[in-house]
C-alpha cells in the first residue's frame, strides 16, 4: 500500500470500527461499503482478530442493497463476512432443494426476510374466529415445516424477520374491528409464529422497528415495483444495524454492563453542590419526573439480567447519600454491581469497573450526559459502546433503548437472576475480608456442586454458556442449536455441566464441558467454559475430577486437551498446566496436552460435590 493510500486507508478503520456511520443516510453508507470491498483483504490482514462467519441472505424479495450496507456494520462489530446472496424468488428454491448453492455454501446465519406480500391468502371478510385461526394454524404449520426441514440439514442459526403490517388500509377503521381483517391477521401470524417457533428460529422484529421508523417511511411502493426492494432505501440501515447486532451476539459479542454518570443523569443537579436537597427527583415536577422514569428503565434492564455500574466524578459518601437516604430516588445502592465515584479520569474507573465485574472492556456500555466525557471515553477506550445522550432527560430512556446494545439472542433464568448474585458478591467480600485465609474463605462459602450429564431442559442455557464466555474458554468454539442437538445424541460424546450454589446465592448451570471419546482409547476436551462469577473456587479442580471418572466409564486411558489462545482466554493460558496435565505440542501459540487416567490423583476442593449420572 502506498503512502498516499494509507491515511484513506487508516480513515476508512476509523470509520468503520468508530461506528461513526452509523449516523449516516443509506446513499454514504453505501458509498462507504464499495470501498470497503476494494480495500477488504487489507482490512482483513490488519485485523486478525475479526470473527469470521459465513452469511446467507435471502427472501421473496431483492437483497442486494441490504447486503452491500450490512457489510461495514457487522465490521464495526467485529465480524468478518463472507456473504451468499439469493437471487430474487429462489428462496423455496434454496431451502427444498439440497443441491442449492445455500447447502454448498454451508452458513453459519441464514437472513431471510419475510413481507406481506409474501401471504398468498387471506381470510375471507366477515369470517369467524374461529376460521381465521384455522387458516392461521394452517400457514404456521407450513413455515415450520419449511424450517425444520432446512435444520435437519443446516447447522445454520436462521434469523428471520417477522411480518411488518403495511400502511394499506382497505377496511379503514374496521380494520381493528374485524378479526378477518388483514391487518389483525399478520398481527395473527406473529403472534402464533412466536409461541411456536424452532428454538434455531430468532425472530427480527420488523413490525416493531417499522412502528418506530414510520409506517409511510418504512414502506416504498415505488422501490418494490422498480426493484423488488422490501422496504426503503432510507431504512435499510435500521435493519443492517438490527442484523448486525444479532449477529455479533452470536458470536459471542454481547454487552452485558450498562455504566451510567449520576449528576444530570440520573438527577437533575449536582450533589456535590445543590445536596440532597437541592437535587430534582420531584415525581412532582417534569425534570424531576423524567429522570425517575429513566431510574424504572434502568431497573426493567437489571431485572433481564443487564449489570448496571456508576461511573462517575463524585465523593463517593456524598453520592451514595442519594441512593440511601433521597425519599424519590427509586434504585438503591443494591441495584449497582459496581459503584465507582471518584475524582480520576472516567477511563481508567471504566477500567476499574470491568475489572471487579471480571469482563472485558468490550462489555461495557457508557452514558453519560457530558459529551465531553463521552468524547475521552471513546478515544481513550474504543472498545467500549458509549451512547449519544440527548440533551432532555425525558428523552433517555428512548434513546437507551433505540440503542438496542443489549439485543441478545436468549435470556436464561441464570441472566434473570445476575443481578441478585452480583448483590451477593457483596457478602462474600465482607466473608473473604474476615476469613484467616483463602482456604477458610472457600470453607465459609458453603459451596455445593451438582456434576453430571446436561439434561434436555438444561440445553439451552449449556449452549448459551458454551457461546457467549471468552475469558474461562480452552478453545472459543462456538456451537449452532442444531450442532448441539447432534451432540447430545451422539454416543461418543458426554456434555457435562456444573450447577453451583453457596450459602449467598444459586449460580445455576455455570460451567459446561463437551468431551468426546476418539480412538485408542482417548477421550478429547473438546470444549470447556466456565462463568468469570466462579473463577478461583476450586470448581476447575471438581470439574477434572470429574472428567476423569467420565473417561474411565468410556474406558479411555487418556484426555487430551486443547489451549487456542484468543484476545480474550489469556486466563486459561496455564489451565491445563495447573492441573498436572503435560505439554505434548506447540504450535503458533497452540498448546495440545495429555494427562494419564491411571496416574491421576483427584483434586481436593472446598466444594461439596454431588455427582449425577443422568
Amino acid at each position: 500500500m502506498t503512502d498516499l493510500m494509507q491515511p484513506k486507508f487508516s480513515d476508512m478503520e476509523h470509520t468503520l470500527f468508530s461506528g461513526s456511520f452509523f449516523r449516516w443516510t443509506a446513499s454514504d453508507i453505501l458509498t462507504l461499503s464499495r470501498k470497503l470491498m476494494k480495500q477488504e483483504t487489507q482490512l482483513q490482514k490488519n485485523h486478525p482478530e475479526l470473527h469470521p462467519m459465513k452469511i446467507a441472505l435471502s427472501g421473496t424479495c431483492n437483497t442486494q442493497y441490504l447486503a452491500r450496507i450490512l457489510r461495514p456494520y457487522l465490521y464495526a462489530f467485529g465480524i468478518q463476512p463472507l456473504f451468499y446472496e439469493g437471487v430474487y424468488g429462489s428462496l423455496m428454491n434454496d431451502v427444498m432443494n439440497l443441491e442449492s448453492d445455500l447447502y454448498r455454501f454451508q452458513p453459519d446465519v441464514f437472513i431471510v426476510l419475510r413481507q406481506y406480500r409474501d401471504m398468498e391468502v387471506y381470510p375471507e371478510l366477515l369470517s369467524p374466529a374461529a376460521s381465521v385461526d384455522a387458516l392461521a394454524e394452517q400457514e404456521i404449520r407450513k413455515q415450520q415445516a419449511l424450517w425444520q426441514f432446512f435444520h435437519q440439514h443446516s447447522s445454520a442459526q436462521v434469523f428471520l424477520t417477522n411480518i411488518a403490517v403495511p400502511n394499506r388500509h382497505v377496511l379503514g377503521n374496521l380494520e381493528a374491528n374485524l378479526v378477518s381483517g388483514r391487518n389483525h391477521y399478520l398481527r395473527l401470524l406473529n403472534d402464533r409464529f412466536l409461541r411456536e417457533k424452532p428454538s434455531f428460529i430468532h425472530l427480527i422484529d420488523q413490525e416493531a422497528m417499522s412502528a418506530d421508523f414510520g409506517k409511510d417511511r418504512w414502506f416504498d411502493d415505488s422501490a418494490w415495483f422498480i426493484s423488488k426492494q422490501p422496504f426503503s432505501m432510507e431504512a435499510m440501515p435500521a435493519m443492517a444495524l438490527s442484523i448486525a447486532r444479532l449477529t455479533a451476539a452470536l458470536a459471542g459479542k454481547m454487552k452485558k454492563c450498562l455504566v451510567v454518570d449520576l449528576d444530570n443523569t440520573l438527577w437533575g443537579g449536582v450533589i456535590g453542590d445543590d445536596g440532597l436537597d437541592g437535587i430534582n427527583l420531584d415525581p412532582n415536577h417534569p425534570i424531576g419526573e423524567a429522570y425517575l422514569d429513566f431510574q424504572h428503565t434502568l431497573k426493567l434492564y437489571q431485572e433481564r439480567g443487564v449489570l448496571l455500574a456508576v461511573c462517575s466524578k463524585n465523593d463517593a459518601t456524598i453520592a451514595e447519600q442519594v441512593f440511601q437516604s433521597h425519599p424519590y430516588c427509586f434504585l438503591k445502592l443494591q441495584d449497582f454491581a459496581a459503584f465507582v465515584a471518584n475524582w480520576d479520569n472516567k477511563a481508567d474507573n471504566l477500567r476499574r469497573i470491568a475489572q471487579q465485574l471480571n469482563i472485558g472492556l468490550d462489555s461495557l456500555v457508557f452514558f453519560d450526559d457530558n459529551p465531553a466525557e463521552r468524547e475521552i471515553v471513546r478515544s481513550m477506550l474504543p472498545e467500549v459502546a458509549v451512547l449519544e445522550v440527548p440533551d432532555d432527560p425525558a428523552q433517555f430512556s428512548v434513546a437507551l433503548d433505540k440503542a438496542g446494545c443489549f439485543d441478545w439472542l436468549q435470556l436464561s433464568r441464570e441472566d434473570l437472576s445476575r443481578a441478585q448474585s452480583y448483590a451477593a458478591d457483596q457478602e462474600r467480600i465482607r466473608l473473604s475480608e474476615s476469613a484467616v485465609d483463602y482456604d477458610a474463605y472457600l470453607a465459609a462459602l458453603e459451596m455445593e456442586a451438582r456434576i453430571g450429564r446436561v439434561s434436555r431442559f438444561e440445553t439451552e442455557r449449556f449452549t448459551q454458556l458454551i457461546n457467549k464466555t471468552n475469558q474461562f474458554n480452552l478453545r472459543t468454539v462456538r456451537y449452532s442449536e442444531a450442532e448441539m442437538d447432534r451432540l447430545l445424541n451422539d454416543e461418543a460424546v458426554y456434555p457435562l455441566r456444573a450447577v453451583l450454589t453457596d450459602k449467598f446465592s444459586n449460580y445455576g448451570l455455570i460451567s459446561a464441558c463437551i468431551l468426546r471419546k476418539q480412538e485408542e482409547k482417548r477421550l478429547w476436551i473438546e470444549s470447556w467454559v466456565m462463568s468469570c462469577r466462579v473463577f478461583k473456587r476450586d470448581l476447575e479442580q471438581a470439574m477434572l475430577n470429574h472428567i476423569v471418572a467420565a473417561a474411565r466409564n468410556f474406558g479411555c486411558t487418556q484426555i487430551l486437551g486443547e489451549y487456542i489462545p484468543t484476545a480474550k482466554n489469556g486466563y486459561v493460558a496455564n489451565l491445563l498446566d495447573h492441573l498436572g496435565f503435560d505439554l505434548i505440542a506447540e504450535e503458533n501459540g497452540i498448546r495440545r496436552y495429555s494427562l494419564s487416567v491411571s496416574a491421576y490423583v483427584p483434586c481436593e476442593t472446598k466444594i461439596r460435590v454431588t455427582a449425577e449420572t443422568t
